[in-house]
């Protein structure tokens, strides 16, 4: 077991200069921390988007850290998850950019658990933060040739960046949630609606693999940070 550094007792605030004070490899869990452009992770795919599926991942955003808008995680032309400009967070479907938003900012310091849901039966965005339905919207869709990749904790404009700790990402290919829920109190685990899976503990390196094993994240200049989910580890 390592020796906490500064970075780690402090907290997951991005303090960048702590951060490459710690040793390059991280023991136990982990996560990835994103100090805005061109801080980005990236996953190449050619994989046709389910027709209906959940997204969702866990964050801690930088309060003192102010971008016009903080990805999450987007694949464009299918859906982006982000907090916008006007600091809400806001799901997102095609290009056409129907979705489902919420009235508040989650850039506070605390930790978060964000899910937005397609059904693509009738169109149905609903968006989710910790487990709280706040917003949906019907009749969203997305056309036209997906991505190939998935970017995390980036957008498509020099611009935009997230600020803090992203964990825990999970693509599903069914509507987990249609009403409120109770916050998972662990690690995701692999199931056969699982369509990628990214628990972000490898700590080290420049990659990091699925849970699904068909998927790889390519990280660029996002740092690895000891990083426990507290009471949803």
């Amino acid at each position: 077991m390592r020796a906490p550094c500064a970075a780690d007792i402090l907290g997951p605030m991005l303090l960048l200069a702590l951060l490459q004070a710690c040793d390059s490899a991280i023991e136990g869990p982990a996560a990835l921390a994103f100090d805005g452009a061109p801080d980005c992770a990236t996953i190449d795919l050619d994989d046709a988007p389910p027709a209906s599926f959940t997204v969702e991942v866990w964050l801690r955003g930088d309060p003192d850290a102010f971008v016009a808008m903080r990805p999450y995680v987007a694949w464009r032309h299918v859906f982006n998850l982000m907090e916008n400009g006007d600091e809400q967070v806001v799901f997102l479907i095609g290009d056409d950019e129907a979705g489902a938003s919420s009235p508040f900012s989650l850039m506070d310091g605390q930790l978060h658990h964000v899910a937005g849901t397609y059904d693509g039966t009738d169109g149905t965005a609903k968006l989710f933060v910790d487990g709280a339905l706040v917003g949906q919207s019907s009749g969203a869709a997305f056309v036209g040739d997906p991505d190939t990749r998935i970017q995390f904790g980036c957008g498509k404009e020099a611009t935009e960046g997230f600020y803090g700790v992203l964990d825990e990402l999970r693509i599903s290919s069914v509507v987990r949630y249609t009403d409120d829920f109770e916050l998972p109190t662990g690690q995701h685990t692999k199931d056969a609606d699982t369509w990628m899976l990214f628990h972000l503990d490898e700590g080290t390196g420049s990659t990091a693999s699925s849970a699904t094993g068909d998927h790889e994240m390519v990280i660029a200049d996002a740092a690895w940070v000891s990083f426990e989910l507290g009471g949803a580890e």
